[in-house]
């Protein structure tokens, strides 16, 4: 078993322990290790802010080459699992998407169910068979988030379910 996949497994046993599992949201590897040297467990990255820090605006308009090595330096700063916002995967073929996250060494990723520029939901058949892809490329190794934002914006005409791989 690869060290990442035995990471995935650990982060993935945490959602499911006695207390809840608190995620703090870092930018760069200096809140990274502030954070984790206050004893958090595990980490996520902020889309929003780790694009601010780069100069950029929220919503995929970090290129992602940009996004994924800043992401690689969280991981490499710290010690326990990093969890990636990688907002509605930039674009990226599944596989791609997969690696490329391997390769930052994150161990579970945030996806989101809608177009960060139009804000416009995805079709939730799309969406379903974008998240099996990645989940299929990346095997035990990742733990996906699959966002809904339905319930942020509040339109419950058009429902997604939370999945969690």
């Amino acid at each position: 078993m690869s060290p990442l996949t035995a990471t995935a497994r650990r982060f993935r046993a945490a959602h499911h322990g006695p207390r809840p599992l608190v995620l703090p949201n870092v930018w760069d590897a200096a809140s990274a290790r502030v954070f984790a040297g206050a004893g958090f467990g595990a980490l996520a990255t902020s889309s929003g802010a780790v694009a601010e820090t780069l100069g950029y605006a929220d919503g995929q308009r970090t290129p992602s080459a940009e996004m994924f090595a800043a992401i690689a330096r969280i991981t490499r700063s710290v010690d326990v699992p990093v969890t990636a916002d990688i907002e509605a995967g930039y674009g990226l073929a599944p596989g791609e998407l997969a690696g490329r996250l391997a390769d930052a060494g994150v161990v579970g990723c945030n996806l989101e169910d809608s177009d960060p520029v139009t804000r416009e939901l995805a079709d939730p058949g799309r969406q379903a068979d974008y998240l099996t892809a990645v989940h299929t490329a990346a095997g035990e190794a990742l733990v996906i988030n699959a966002r809904v934002d339905v319930f942020v914006r509040h339109d419950h005409a058009r429902s997604h379910a939370t999945c969690r791989s």
